[in-house]
């Protein structure tokens, strides 16, 4: 019965019919190719169309027409007159970058370039095209900076704001994905802030016609830019000093991919040193709070490592216990967790630096998971922790800077296991002395 009405309203065009995939025949690649050589516009607009065609096939069809040459017709093709042929060809390139052997080859061919020109085409569509292309060449790291360095941001943030006027929310998340994708090179983080992104990403994320796909592609893509410090004071001065409210508002978000990259972007923030009060001033410690009190292992573990960023400072350390965050800790120390267990075990050997906390974590039963890790702990969390025991000034420039030196602390970590061990001991002995 329900195919009979599917086949009644193909029939009457109420349903389209399903697009027919038409296989490749032998030789059908260099013919395509071969024709696309010609000076001809109708030769031209035959090449381009079944270039077009056949490129969405396969990774075999698609490696196939780079190894044979078919890069240049397809680039020559970019700059025709015909409005179909440029059309075609921006959209088999970005077929063409979809396969990781023809990303690197069409680095080298210069078929970036007329990929970014096409984000600046009158047509809708050729413009879509080149975003999607950019999107998929981006995922090469070299490539990343060339497109950024090229002034490519404001091309797709421009094209994100036009998916929003046409309301064509599949070209926004294409879109999105693209932004993502080249925001991953740390070098482009302050470019891209620079070119006015926060805008257009903020908007997404508080947008209530967006999905929350859309918000997790654009969350993600904020706490990347704020891995770099350059950016933080843009983010705090954000829309009248809002953009810290914002991301802190974020962690309480109902959907738990927005929240833990909004607890991700805290953590981050958290590594520098004129921002780390300001987060717990602006109340971060209530949406960690409930984060922590969640049964999902991903939400817990982004709100323990945010909570443990934000621990490295003498003030915040106080704060944390005043609002009765141990014994959440203490009840997720065992949980079975890998990383939830040493970012609370890390976070507690912070808090213990406080002459106000040490009671209260013995009260609770904080000195077990220490005690423990004292005695059984790898070599590298001991090394971690005593990295993160340093002042915060000496290390605020890179939150990508504890894993380096923790890396290089690693080399002569068996001379020093034993020490970290004892000074565990001697922290968990102080607190005894000082509990009432």
């Amino acid at each position: 019965m329900g195919a009979t009405v599917i086949k009644a309203a193909q029939a009457v065009g109420i349903e389209e019919k399903p697009e027919q995939k038409k296989p490749v025949l032998p030789g059908e690649v260099e013919k395509s190719i071969a024709l696309g050589r010609s000076a001809l516009i109708r030769n031209q607009k035959k090449a381009a169309i079944n270039l077009a065609r056949i490129s969405k096939d396969s990774d075999r069809v698609r490696n196939h027409i780079v190894d044979e040459g078919g890069l240049g017709p397809l680039i020559q093709m970019t700059h025709s007159k015909s409005l179909e042929v440029q059309t075609c060809a921006v959209k088999t390139l970005a077929e063409l970058a979809k396969t990781s052997n023809n990303r690197q080859k069409m680095l080298e061919n210069g078929a970036i370039l007329p990929l970014l020109e096409g984000l600046k085409h009158k047509s809708y569509e050729v413009r879509g095209a080149a975003v999607a292309g950019l999107g998929q060449i981006g995922r090469l790291e070299e490539a990343r900076f060339r497109v950024i360095a090229e002034g490519a941001t404001q091309g797709i943030v421009k094209f994100l704001l036009e998916g929003d006027k046409d309301n064509s929310l599949e070209d926004e998340i294409m879109c999105l994905e693209t932004i993502y994708q080249l925001s991953q090179h740390p070098k482009n983080h302050t470019r891209m802030v620079k070119d006015n992104i926060l805008p257009a990403l903020f908007d997404v994320v508080h947008s209530s016609l967006k999905s929350n796909k859309h918000k997790t592609l654009a969350m993600k893509t904020i706490s990347e830019l704020c891995k770099h410090e350059g950016n933080h004071k843009k983010i705090m001065d954000f829309d009248q000093q809002s953009g810290i409210k914002r991301i802190i508002k974020l962690c309480e978000y109902y959907h738990d991919a927005v929240r833990i990259y909004a607890a991700k972007s805290v953590e981050f923030l958290a590594v520098n040193p004129f921002l780390v009060q300001k987060l717990t001033e602006e109340g971060v410690l209530d949406p960690l709070k409930d984060m922590i009190k969640s049964d999902k292992q991903n939400v817990v573990a982004a709100a323990v490592h945010a909570l443990c960023a934000l621990a490295r400072d003498s003030q915040n350390q106080v704060l944390i216990a005043r609002k009765n965050l141990i014994p959440h800790l203490l009840k997720k120390a065992n949980c079975g967790v890998d990383e939830i267990e040493q970012g609370i075990t890390l976070t507690l050997a912070l808090l213990a630096q406080s002459n106000i906390n040490r009671p209260k974590i013995m009260f609770h039963g904080g000195f077990k998971p220490l005690i423990y890790n004292a005695q059984y702990g790898s070599a590298s969390l001991l090394v971690c922790e005593s990295y993160l025991n340093r002042p915060l000034q000496e290390d605020g420039r890179s939150a990508e800077a504890i894993s380096k030196r923790a890396d290089v602390s690693l080399q002569a970590a068996g001379s020093q296991e034993r020490r970290a061990r004892a000074s565990s001991c001697q922290q968990v002995q102080r607190g005894t002395e000082d509990a009432p």
